[in-house]
C-alpha cells in the first residue's frame, strides 16, 4: 500500500529538565495569569526557536489552545475550552482505561498477548514506524513492519508502554475492542472529560486515504479492517494518496478533537489521586523518561497529524507541588509543519520551562 509520509500521529520527546527559577513560596490557590507589564513584541514565525512558538500564539491565535498550571496558583490560557484535533494525545484516555482494568482485576498486566492479535489492528506504514520501532524497543523480530512471527507473545503491560513511548496506533484500538466504550467513557469522566466519544485509529487512518470512510461507522470500519481479509485487501488496492493540503482538511473534518482544558484536567487528575490504585500504572507509563533533580517525574504524551501537533504534560515537583499543560495547535501549512516536527523538541522544552519558571510562563502570558 502506497501511504504518505505526512501521515503520523507519533510525537516522541527528549526532555532535558533542567534547573529552572522556582517559587516555592507562591500560594496554591490557582488563578488566570493577567498579561504582566512591559512585554516585549515577538515578531519571529520560526518554529525552530521558542520566540516562533510564542510568536505563534499571537500571529495565528485561532490555530492554538492552551493551558499551562504552574501548580502554584497561576495559570496562563487561551482559547481553552475550544475542541481541537488531539491526534495521538488522546491515548492517555486509552491508557487510563487499561490502568482502571489493572487496578480492578480485569487485566493482568503480565498477560500475554498473541502478536496477531495486537497487529491485527495496524494499518502499516501509517505511523511513521512506531509499530516497527516499539517491536524493536520490546526485542521483538519483525520485517520493518509486522512482526516475524505472528504466533509469539507479547506483555499486554508493553503493547500499553508502545502506545504511549512511540505512539502505536493499534493498541488504542486493541485496548478498546478489549474493554469496549464504556470504559473509555468512564475512564475519561473520572478525569473530568465528560461525553467523551471513543476515537478509532484505524478508521482514522484509513479515511485519510478513502473520506467515503468517515461517514461510515468508523467502529465498524476499524473491526473489518481487523477482521475481514477481503475488506482488507479491498481498503489496500484502492488507496490513493492525497495532497498534504486534502490530508489537512480530512483530518480537521473528521478525526476526534476535545479541549486543551479537557485534557489538562485528566492530566491534573492522574497525579492527585482521583483515580485511585489505578494512578500508579498511568504515572509508570507516562513518566518512563528520567526527570532532573528538582524534579519527581514528568509524564507527556504528544501526537501529530498532517496540520496538527499536540503536546500534553505533568510534571511532580519533589515539594509536592505539581504542574500541568496541555498545547494544542493545528492548521500549520507544508513548511511550517515540517519545520515544527524537525524541531519538536524546542516546543517541548517551552513548555517544560513555562511550567517550572515565571518568568518564562510571563512570556506566554503576554500573547494570550
Amino acid at each position: 500500500m502506497r501511504r504518505s509520509t505526512w501521515i503520523s500521529t507519533t510525537c516522541a520527546a527528549v526532555l532535558l529538565v533542567g534547573g529552572c527559577a522556582t517559587d516555592t513560596d507562591t500560594a496554591a490557590t490557582t488563578t488566570a495569569t493577567p498579561s504582566p507589564e512591559n512585554c516585549a513584541p515577538v515578531t519571529s514565525t520560526d518554529l525552530a526557536t521558542e520566540d516562533g512558538w510564542i510568536g505563534l500564539i499571537d500571529q495565528a491565535p485561532d490555530t492554538v489552545s492552551l493551558v499551562i498550571d504552574d501548580g502554584r496558583g497561576r495559570t496562563v490560557e487561551h482559547r481553552s475550552d475550544q475542541e481541537q484535533v488531539l491526534a495521538s494525545a488522546i491515548k492517555v484516555v486509552h491508557l487510563a482505561a487499561y490502568a482502571q482494568a489493572v487496578a480492578s482485576g480485569t487485566i493482568d498486566p503480565n498477560e500475554q498477548v498473541a502478536l496477531s492479535d495486537w497487529e491485527r489492528w495496524y494499518v502499516p506504514g501509517t505511523d511513521a514506524n512506531a509499530h516497527p520501532n516499539a517491536l524493536t524497543r520490546l526485542g521483538i523480530a519483525n520485517a520493518g513492519t509486522n512482526a516475524t512471527d505472528p504466533n509469539a507473545t507479547v506483555r499486554i503491560d508493553d503493547m500499553v508502554s508502545a502506545m504511549i513511548q512511540e505512539s502505536d496506533n493499534s493498541v488504542p484500538d486493541y485496548l478498546r475492542y478489549r474493554l469496549g466504550d464504556q470504559a473509555l467513557v468512564d475512564a475519561a469522566a473520572a478525569g473530568g472529560w465528560e461525553n467523551f466519544e471513543a476515537p478509532s485509529m484505524v478508521a482514522d487512518m484509513l479515511s485519510v486515504f478513502d473520506p467515503e470512510l468517515a461517514d461510515a461507522d468508523t467502529w465498524e470500519t476499524a473491526q473489518k479492517w481487523a477482521f475481514d481479509p477481503q475488506f482488507r485487501a479491498q481498503a489496500e488496492a484502492s488507496v490513493q494518496v492525497p495532497t498534504y493540503e486534502d490530508q489537512v482538511s480530512r483530518v480537521e473534518s473528521s478525526f476526534r478533537g476535545g479541549s486543551a482544558e479537557k485534557l489538562n484536567a485528566m492530566y491534573r487528575a492522574f497525579t492527585d489521586g482521583t483515580y485511585g490504585a489505578a494512578s500508579d500504572t498511568i504515572l509508570r507509563q507516562l513518566e518512563w523518561q528520567p526527570a532532573g533533580d528538582s524534579v519527581r517525574g514528568i509524564g507527556f504524551k504528544g501526537g501529530s497529524l498532517p496540520g496538527v501537533l499536540t503536546q500534553g504534560f505533568e510534571l511532580r515537583r519533589n515539594d509536592g507541588t505539581v504542574a500541568t499543560a496541555v498545547w494544542l495547535t493545528d492548521g500549520l501549512s507544508a513548511d511550517r509543519f515540517d519545520q515544527a516536527m524537525t524541531q519538536f523538541g524546542v516546543q517541548q522544552q517551552l513548555i517544560v520551562e513555562a511550567m517550572l519558571s515565571p518568568e518564562v510562563l510571563d512570556r506566554i502570558a503576554c500573547v494570550v
